[in-house]
């Protein structure tokens, strides 16, 4: 049978919600040209209001979304995790998460505010923004509260769509090592590492992956189309594996981020774990 977009429901697990000037600065970023002076060729294809962006989604059948945002220097995190939890209390279908910066004083106090007074259901790091090593010191009181409270990190630990010096498979294992038990939801699937990082799931029960960008049939970006799981591999881990999409920081419709999962014409109950019913065991959501 050939599915459409449409015949399912959705928990979009990699969804980012920032503040509108955030938005902007980002969307300028990501439409500049880069160090080299060569265009980035990353329109940006959802510039909306707030509003206008969870109406977006809602009529994609999406029902609920991640807020996902970082702080990218020191001293505004706080200031985020107050607008996400405005946002969050305005927008019931938001599953927010925590900003954190490594260098600022107040981390512990801010974190441990947004995870207890606030009810985040965690925190997204990205250290090819944010420029540190998953087993950076600094994060460890971070970390501590995280396993303590018993919730969630996002991470772009692996090397797709773009990579530095502080991503890639050896330094998500050094944060493992230290930290075996800790829940962790690793962006893109961990591409292009992505063999290894499914391999890390026969052995970390508390470890996910997200399909952000990974099915999208254009060729967003170098090696995607040569490296990615197979059928097979998600039928392995269909229980392991959540639906994210990176909106609305993305150069094409959203409908694209699922043109390459349903055209490998998957048994239904595959893709209702992947789409809905992971994410919704994962974050523990109300029926």
């Amino acid at each position: 049978m050939n599915f459409s977009h449409y015949d399912f429901k959705y928990i979009d697990s990699h969804s980012h919600f920032f503040p509108p000037r955030m938005f902007q600065s980002v969307w300028r970023y990501f439409e500049a040209p880069d160090g080299d002076g060569k265009p980035r060729n990353w329109p940006v294809f959802y510039k909306l209001d707030t509003d206008a962006l969870v109406q977006c989604l809602a009529s994609f059948n999406v029902k609920r979304f991640t807020t996902y945002n970082y702080a990218h220097k020191k001293g505004i995190a706080r200031f985020m995790n107050d607008w996400t939890y405005q946002f969050a209390s305005e927008y019931k279908q938001a599953i927010p998460f925590g900003s954190v910066w490594p260098e600022d004083e107040d981390r512990v106090e801010y974190i441990s505010k947004a995870l207890d007074e606030y009810g985040f259901y965690g925190i997204k790091i990205q250290p090819l923004v944010q420029n540190f090593y998953p087993a950076d010191p600094r994060m460890t009181p971070i970390y501590d509260l995280i396993l303590e409270k018993n919730k969630w990190i996002c991470m772009h630990a692996g090397t797709a769509p773009y990579r530095n010096q502080y991503v890639g498979y050896k330094h998500f294992v050094e944060f493992l090592k230290k930290y075996p038990d800790i829940k962790v939801i690793i962006a893109h699937m961990g591409a292009f590492e992505y063999k290894k990082f499914l391999a890390l799931l026969d052995t970390h029960e508390n470890m996910y992956l997200d399909t952000t960008m990974i099915y999208v049939p254009n060729n967003i970006f170098p090696e995607r189309k040569s490296k990615r799981p197979k059928a097979e591999d998600l039928l392995s881990y269909q229980d392991r594996i959540l639906f994210g999409t990176d909106f609305p920081n993305i150069p094409y419709k959203y409908e694209n981020s699922t043109r390459g999962l349903l055209e490998m014409n998957l048994p239904r109950d595959f893709y209702e774990k992947i789409f809905y019913k992971n994410a919704e065991s994962v974050f523990n959501l109300p029926r």
